[in-house]
């Protein structure tokens, strides 16, 4: 039996319970561990048999007395690879013989079938794909039903009925019209089904419609308002983002919905509800002011900017409920760095676990990673030590290599943790319950950056933030050099006037760059992000008063990076002779012992 939600067999699942019927069941992801790990392998060594998950699973269900139905979920993709091995345990065994009684099942709850041969679905008895369709279109094309369910079980669980009674129909109201504008005409940065936009939504609203915020008798323009504001951000945030998108999609909004009370000619996605007045306000006077702390590291310094401070709030929101969330941006754009902050500033009841993926991390090296900082409570339930809270950071979720058939195990993993609240010990082959931990992750979503985009199911209860990468750099430049001016240039207009121009210059060099030189299969390295706009600024850190005495030092130093850090990178062979006659070296000298290293040319 194959179906597509693991909901329906837990209702079915609690059905039986109900009725007194005492059913037992196991789930396990095939693709969150390997073949040997899920059937069982001989030790090369020893020649002993080590037992799978699946072959424990099933010798227990069998062994058991009880009379009620026997399910062992395989929730995951179908290849190959794990499904003719689960052929061969199941008919040509000639070792052990585990003899299934009549209430057994196995019930496959998987995504597509692409990659799956015809004859694996010959055993299968029914099959059930909703909706229509097959891989990822049927998950983008959900049925409108399915919807309509999530949004009336959410409103279920409202406790007040007249909130209850706005929300039914400021959802009848707005969301249809924009999910179905959104299958067709903007772009989301990752995949994602229109079931995903209706759970962020929802956590949003949670969020944001509590007795602090909206009292059980305020008006109903108040929910409105707030629910307005819930929709462009559930949606609009998962729009690739763009200054052309984030126009068209405010434009689309304020022509389909002309009643709505949004500032109009301008994008909605700049705007914030302030609580105590309910009125709206740019994020820009959110915007705290920047000192410059010469000690820390340029790429560890964090320029606020209306972008970063509305990610900020969105996140700070989402954490507190404990909701999954993801920055989506390009490489360089700051999202480790924001993230990092956000993290640094919880209090101490949390704890940290930061894992960085690679290509070659695999479910085994996430699985090690995340139990270290665990420990064991009563009976099979871990968690952090005391009462903390552990928050996991992964980074780079795009990185881990995509095997033959299109699933990446680490993602896998996390899914299983995420659907069902735990996931098994390799050796002793038991059940280990996670609690009180949460997640938050970045990704690059383009694909000469990423080994992997994760696929929607994987990535399914994860609230997703496009994170914009050079729309606010005229407000990081004045604000950078401001600083720079107070901290290097004091008394000296004409220098600090130079360097805002030329780093100006080196942001429309970097924009130029960008769109010229775009990277191919042969020219890959072409890839110009935030990054090399920091080492151009870093070097002019390094500079001091008693190397840029002229504004002409300023042009030469500036020069020198834009052709190290730009130039260079992208071309191999370039003659630096055509270019000038005269190369530039700079480097960073130290008079003595003690004293400050400074940047000259030789």
């Amino acid at each position: 039996m194959i179906i597509k939600w693991h909901l329906v067999w837990e209702t079915l699942f609690k059905t039986h319970q109900n009725l007194k019927v005492k059913p037992i069941c196991n789930d396990l992801n095939p693709k969150a561990v390997t073949n040997d790990e899920l059937f069982g392998v001989i030790n090369a060594a020893t020649r002993e048999w080590k037992d799978g998950i699946f072959s424990v699973l099933m010798r227990d269900q069998a062994n058991m007395s009880a009379d009620g139905p026997k399910w062992i979920i395989l929730d995951g993709d179908i290849d190959p690879m794990w499904i003719e091995s689960l052929n061969t345990v199941m008919d040509d065994n000639n070792n052990e013989r585990i003899a299934l009684t009549k209430m057994m099942r196995l019930i496959f709850e998987i995504y597509t079938l692409k990659t799956s041969h015809t004859c694996n679905c010959e055993s299968g008895r029914d099959f059930v794909h909703q909706p229509t369709g097959s891989g990822l279109e049927s998950l983008i094309l959900l049925d409108n039903s399915i919807i309509t369910n999530f949004i009336t079980s959410w409103l279920e669980g409202r406790e007040n009925a007249g909130e209850k009674a706005n929300l039914t129909i400021l959802f009848d109201k707005y969301v249809p019209t924009v999910i179905d504008m959104f299958k067709t005409r903007f772009k989301r940065i990752t995949p994602m089904p229109e079931i995903t936009h209706i759970q962020v939504l929802c956590n949003l609203l949670e969020c944001l419609l509590v007795p602090e915020i909206l009292p059980p008798e305020c008006p109903k323009e108040w929910y409105e308002l707030y629910f307005v504001f819930a929709v462009v951000w559930a949606f609009g945030s998962a729009c690739f983002q763009d200054n052309m998108i984030d126009a068209d999609f405010s434009k689309w909004f304020q022509q389909e919905f002309k009643f709505v009370k949004f500032p109009q000619g301008v994008p909605y996605l700049i705007f914030y509800i302030d609580n105590e007045t309910k009125r709206l306000v740019p994020w820009s006077e959110k915007v705290p002011k920047f000192e410059l702390d010469p000690d820390i590291p340029l790429q560890a310094t964090i320029v606020h900017t209306s972008e970063t401070i509305r990610i900020k709030y969105f996140v700070d929101m989402l954490m507190e409920k404990g909701q999954p969330t993801m920055l989506v941006g390009t490489a360089g754009s700051g999202k480790t760095v924001l993230n990092g902050d956000k993290l640094a500033c919880l209090p101490e009841t949390h704890m940290i676990c930061k894992i960085p993926f690679n290509f070659y991390t695999t479910s085994e090296m996430l699985q090690r990673a995340m139990e270290k900082p665990l420990e064991k409570k009563a009976g099979r339930n871990y968690g952090p030590p005391g009462n903390k809270k552990l928050v996991y950071f992964i980074d780079d979720m795009n990185m881990p290599e995509v095997d033959t058939y299109g699933t990446v195990q680490p993602h896998t993993l996390i899914r299983q943790h995420m659907d069902y609240g735990h996931w098994y010990d390799r050796i002793k082959i038991t059940l280990k319950d996670i609690h009180n931990v949460q997640y938050v992750a970045c990704m690059n979503p383009t694909l000469e950056a990423s080994q992997s985009i994760p696929d929607s199911r994987d990535i399914l209860q994860f609230s997703r933030l496009g994170f914009l990468e050079w729309m606010h750099c005229k407000i990081f430049i004045k604000t950078f050099c401001s600083n720079i001016y107070q901290v290097l240039c004091i008394n000296l207009v004409l220098l600090f006037r130079t360097l805002v121009s030329h780093c100006e210059h080196c942001v429309g060099t970097s924009f130029q760059s960008r769109s010229s030189f775009l990277p191919t299969a042969v020219k890959f390295h072409y890839v110009f992000n935030l990054r090399d706009l920091s080492n151009i600024f870093q070097g002019l850190i390094f500079s001091t008063f008693d190397c840029l005495q002229h504004p002409i030092d300023l042009d030469i130093q500036t020069f020198h990076k834009l052709l190290t850090d730009n130039v260079k990178k992208g071309f191999e062979d370039l003659d630096e002779s055509i270019l000038m006659a005269k190369p530039l070296i700079y480097c960073h000298f130290a008079q003595g012992i003690g004293d400050p290293s400074t940047c000259k040319s030789i």
